[in-house]
Order: structure tokens, then C-alpha cells, then sequence
């Protein structure tokens, strides 16, 4: 019983988001796809960086700060890009 509940508010979750992300303008849109790749960018970098210091092969210094350095800032650019997404569109206001 206690995981039915659970479960239905969960979809009702997810079915309010859906809605509003559908319902965001085109900028808005725009925005969240550029956050995706600059996140997907960042850490397929680190994960490069990764697998090569694993391999024996140093190509930078100081290379596992390095990977330190790129999941922080690509998370930082990340957040800032919904953030600056999410206000957009409500300023802008959405198809709704």
C-alpha cells in the first residue's frame, strides 16, 4: 500500500515536469540542450584524462587535478545553464 502511494506521487512528479518542460520557450530550450553538452563534454574529458593516467600515459602534469578541476567547473557551467534557463523562461514566460 505504502509503495502504491509512493509510486503514484511519483508519476504525478514526473507528469508535472513533463508538462513544464514542454511548455518552455524555444531560449529556454536552447539552453538546456547547451547545459547537457557542455556537461556531457566535461566529463567525457575527465573520463579521457582517467583512463589515461590509468594506462601509464602522462600527458599533463598534474593530471588528476586536472580531472578534479574539469568535473567541478563542468558542473558549476552545468548548474548556472538550468539556472540561467529556468529564469529565462520565466521571464520570458512560457507557451503554457
Amino acid at each position: 500500500m505504502n509503495e502504491q502511494r509512493k509510486t503514484s506521487k511519483f508519476q504525478a512528479y514526473m507528469s508535472i515536469i513533463q508538462k513544464r518542460l514542454t511548455s518552455m520557450n524555444k531560449g529556454s530550450k536552447a539552453l538546456l540542450r547547451i547545459a547537457s553538452a557542455v556537461l556531457l563534454a566535461g566529463l567525457l574529458s575527465a573520463a579521457f584524462l582517467v583512463v589515461s593516467t590509468l594506462s601509464g600515459l602522462s600527458l599533463f602534469e598534474n593530471q588528476l587535478q586536472m580531472v578534479e578541476w574539469l568535473i567541478i567547473y563542468s558542473l558549476r557551467v552545468w548548474v548556472m545553464f538550468i539556472c540561467g534557463s529556468l529564469i529565462l523562461d520565466y521571464l520570458v514566460g512560457g507557451k503554457t
